[in-house]
């Protein structure tokens, strides 16, 4: 009950935020009603126990209502969509313990209802706009437990049952967004789709990190990128194509760039390439054209002349506080830096 209470006190204090930063809002005017049904001015309610309503009207329109028993939210607390009677949120309390939280939509039909429950417990049920259900989610500690997903016409499309299963992502329209594979609860890969229903992205999880190999598509089914991913970070090559063309490839090391980028026309030939070492330049940078080969250089990400590439790279081999010279090197006025 205490992770209830917590839960019921950062929905009220989000979704107040909420209502500042979204829409700028102040309170116009409130209303007090006792339980019993009489009015009461805002002294007399701030000065005894909270027991009955309060209605909100914000500048922004939204109108607010709180219910209370013994100082505590006790039944619904709603918002209205702006200079509408219509609700956007209803969140039901229990003695200031939220257990439900539903979000309509500007028809009044519910889209999304969450149910709170002992031991952490909660049910997530999602509609379409005709009020059919997309999905059903049973979740315990945040992992999920259960769940039922739907096609358009109702008909059970996916299932995860003791923590293990497949889920299906449908919009509201019925388009199929994303196919997820569960086991133990978690995320283990997600494939994504086109509105044609083409493959959009295929990548897998590990520990909500994506971990492993990530492809995208394009609406044709055509590769446009390829990557590989360590607990969340690049790692090995990225390599982009356009119209089943590469037209660029860099390696990573633990999320950073390191040896060598290259980049490429459509027909293959070599546009420019530059290398890397730790996320910095280091080593020449060039760019091919038809009669020449425009060249760079960089030591460290520094700026250099080629003779000071070559000067600093002999020199940190014989120094033992690389880092006061790394250092010495960034602080280099760059006319000196690219002194021949």
């Amino acid at each position: 009950m205490k992770i209830l209470k917590w839960l019921s006190f950062l929905t009220i204090i989000l979704t107040l935020f909420a209502c500042h930063d979204d829409n700028d809002s102040n309170v116009v005017t409130q209303h007090y009603v006792h339980k019993y049904g009489f009015d009461m001015s805002k002294n007399e309610w701030q000065n005894r126990t909270k027991e009955g309503t309060v209605t909100s009207l914000l500048d922004s329109g939204i109108t607010v209502t709180n219910n209370y028993n013994n100082g505590d939210l006790h039944g619904l607390t709603t918002y209205s969509f702006p200079n509408s009677s219509i609700l956007e949120k209803i969140y039901d309390y229990d003695n200031g313990t939220i257990i439900k939280e539903t979000h309509q939509d500007e028809a009044g039909i519910p889209y999304r209802e969450k149910t709170y429950e002992p031991d952490n417990k909660t049910q997530i049920t999602l509609w379409d706009k005709t009020g059919v259900p997309i999905s059903q989610e049973q979740y315990e500690s945040n992992a999920l437990v259960n769940g039922k997903y739907f096609k358009p016409n109702n008909e059970l499309e996916a299932a995860i049952e003791d923590n293990t299963g497949t889920r299906i992502k449908r919009d509201r329209n019925g388009e199929l967004l994303y196919r997820d594979t569960i086991k133990n609860g978690k995320l283990k890969a997600r494939n994504t789709y086109h509105s044609n229903g083409q493959l959009k992205s295929s990548m897998s999880f590990k520990n909500y990190q994506l971990h492993g190999e990530q492809t995208n598509y394009s609406e044709k089914g055509a590769v446009v990128l390829n990557q590989t991913f360590n607990n969340g970070k690049l790692n090995g090559m990225k390599a982009v194509y356009r119209n089943n063309n590469k037209i660029s490839e860099v390696l990573y090391n633990n999320g950073l760039r390191q040896g060598l980028e290259r980049h490429f026309k459509e027909d293959g030939s070599l546009l420019a390439q530059v290398h890397w070492e730790n996320d910095k330049k280091h080593g020449s940078e060039r760019i091919f054209h038809d009669n020449d080969t425009h060249i760079k250089w960089y030591y460290k990400g520094k700026p250099v002349s080629i003779k000071r590439f070559e000067e600093f790279s002999f020199r940190e081999k014989l120094i033992a506080d690389k880092t006061s010279f790394y250092d010495m090197i960034d602080k280099m006025d760059t006319t000196q830096a690219l002194q021949e």
